[in-house]
């Protein structure tokens, strides 16, 4: 069975065995293919298997989907391709190959001493993750009330116009 052996940066390892034709990837529960590192996306991308062939397709992930350091939408997948998941290293170990040939290669990851990336980012900041919801609104009920009054007036209005006209 083809699967995806992984690394993250802190050392962790696993193996995703591609059982389906069409999976999604990501570090959310109802992905099919799960990988929990802060820098997979909760939606990182799909592995399809078109008959022939597999290929991995980002969609839209914040982190990226990496070969050889550049970004990139959509690799195909043969026996010992080697691509990021953000900042997890992933190969791809074809039907009925030997596990063993294959392991993620590390990764250096350098911090930079000034300008963006210098400073740890605090995840308590973070928003935005969840479903949106509409906030009530206070007073719209009562701009329906004013509205309505208003035509009710211009109304009345016009009644006694017209009847002091008819006079």
């Amino acid at each position: 069975m083809p699967r995806i052996q992984f690394t993250t940066p802190e050392g962790a390892s696993g193996t995703l065995d591609l059982d389906a034709e069409r999976m999604t990837l990501g570090r959310a529960d109802d992905n099919q293919l799960i990988i929990t590192d802060d820098s997979v996306s909760s939606h990182h991308g799909e592995i399809a298997f078109d008959g022939a062939s597999w290929t991995l397709t980002d969609l839209g992930s914040t982190n990226g989907t990496k070969v050889g350091g550049a970004r990139v939408e959509s690799v195909a997948l043969a026996p010992g391709a080697v691509f990021q998941l953000g900042n997890v290293n992933c190969v791809f170990v074809g039907d009925g190959e030997d596990e063993a040939v294959y392991s993620a290669p590390t990764m250096t990851v350098s911090t930079p001493s000034s300008g963006y990336g210098s400073h740890p980012y605090d995840r308590s900041l973070r928003r935005g993750f969840g479903p949106k919801v509409k906030e009530k609104s206070s007073g719209g009920g009562l701009l329906i009330l004013l509205g309505v009054l208003g035509l009710a007036a211009c109304g009345t209005a016009a009644y006694f116009a017209m009847q002091m006209g008819a006079s």
